[in-house]
């Protein structure tokens, strides 16, 4: 039987609209049913310049994934990331503890609760909340929930991660103004964090860098916790940009340089090779080169820009207290930017780093091949998962496909729907998932 537990998500990135439509198999597997990813004009440095155009980009994003897989879609989750996404500590204390069970999973998701209300602005929307450190009676701390213990007091810190509410509804409305309803909008930096990383790194210590169009967002973990989420005012508009000015390129020309010849590697086959920007993928616009483009100055050009850039990643890394050493720390690279050839060479070199460095984006997902797979889509991907396992079950198809069915045999049962976990994460997850 059709399966309706089916969630769209929508990342509106710096500088992209990205959809994934997911739903369960019948074996309770994730399973992708369309995805796409378009450039929108009218997002620039995370903010939406255009409501209009805004509005049209999900549209035009809504409609293709809605063409892929022959439904329309009437619900939505958002994700949101950039400059607009930020985090900070704050404390919540209760007291009054029952004398039989003493601390309980209840009384830490209530000292959650009183840190956010005590310490987000109303300028703020709080779209995601995680106990980090716990203390009983004003001194002794632990690291892991004290549940059982029976102290006079009980406070808990939480890492809040917020939005700008002001992005937030501007967001909200372009999607509602697409005939979407945004349901739910989350972190998709958190969406990415859960699904990229592994439990062992999160307990080591890893640092997930998001390179978008004109952001870079950071998570840091360390002892199993969130400690950091925050974002740089850097992208890869800024590397296709500095091709753009030096070449006299359209920045769309540009950018198919740095795909197509770009490497921040050392000697490369054929890099003294000439470049002919018109015979790149959307080079349209090009009619005349005055500059001459080789893979090695393009190449030298690009390099300029990364060591600058891993500085101010290392620089904000370094500037999080009780990380073990900097240089031994995992670090993952995804989004758009992360596809630049030779990145995870060149950061582990320039940034002294001894752990490991990667490049990654969801795998192993049923019906996504990968070579439609992007790092520029984990977003979108990581949230549509994290929706699907830790929201209940919630079909946002507007109209269900039509079925004959010619077989006199009895219906399969309908799976499952896999509902949120339990545990103090899920009460968290229950108290933001509302907008």
């Amino acid at each position: 039987m059709y399966n309706e537990d089916i969630r769209l998500a929508i990342d509106v990135g710096s500088s992209k609209v990205c959809s994934a439509v997911i739903r369960r198999d019948n074996f309770n597997e994730p399973e992708i049913l369309a995805i796409n990813i378009l450039p929108s004009e009218s997002i620039h440095d995370g903010e939406v310049m255009n409501r209009s155009e805004a509005t049209a980009a999900v549209r035009a994003s809504v409609s293709e994934v809605s063409n892929q897989c022959s439904l329309a879609f009437n619900k939505a989750y958002v994700g949101f990331g950039g400059k607009h996404v930020s985090s900070y500590a704050g404390w919540g204390k209760v007291t009054g503890f029952d004398f039989a069970t003493g601390i309980t999973e209840e009384d830490i998701v209530e000292a959650v609760r009183l840190a956010a209300s005590e310490r987000v602005e109303p300028t703020d929307h709080l779209l995601y909340a995680t106990p980090t450190a716990y203390r009983v009676d004003s001194d002794t701390e632990f690291r892991k929930p004290p549940v059982g213990m029976h102290p006079d007091s009980l406070e808990v810190q939480a890492l809040l991660v917020v939005s700008d509410m002001a992005h937030y509804r501007t967001v909200f409305d372009a999607v509602t103004s697409a005939g979407v309803e945004p349901i739910h909008g989350g972190s998709t930096l958190v969406a990415e964090s859960e699904y990229l990383l592994s439990q062992y790194e999160r307990d080591a210590g890893v640092v997930l860098i998001d390179i978008g169009g004109s952001d870079t967002e950071i998570a840091v973990y360390n002892h199993g916790r969130a400690v950091l989420f925050t974002s740089l005012p850097i992208g890869g508009f800024h590397f296709t940009n500095d091709i753009a000015y030096a070449y006299e390129l359209p920045y769309e020309n540009a950018e198919a340089v740095k795909l197509a010849a770009g490497t921040l590697v050392g000697d490369a086959l054929g890099i003294d090779d000439e470049i002919d920007p018109t015979s790149l993928s959307g080079s349209e616009r090009v009619l005349d080169v005055e500059r001459s483009l080789t893979r090695v100055s393009v190449s030298n050009l690009l390099k300029e820009r990364a060591e600058e850039t891993m500085k101010m990643y290392r620089s904000r890394i370094t500037q999080v207290d009780g990380l073990p050493d900097a240089d031994f720390l995992t670090v993952v690279f995804t989004g758009g930017g992360a596809k630049l050839n030779g990145i995870t060479t060149f950061a582990k070199l320039s940034m002294g780093l001894r752990g490991r460095v990667e490049v990654r984006k969801p795998t192993n997902i049923k019906s996504l091949p990968e070579d439609v797979s992007d790092p520029a889509m984990s977003g979108a991907i990581c949230m549509a998962l994290r929706a699907l396992d830790r929201i209940d079950r919630d079909n946002h198809v507007e109209r269900k496909p039509i079925t004959v069915v010619h077989s006199t045999e009895p219906d399969e049962p309908e799976p499952v729907a896999v509902g949120a976990s339990s545990g103090v994460g899920a009460r968290l997850r229950s108290l933001l998932g509302r907008r």
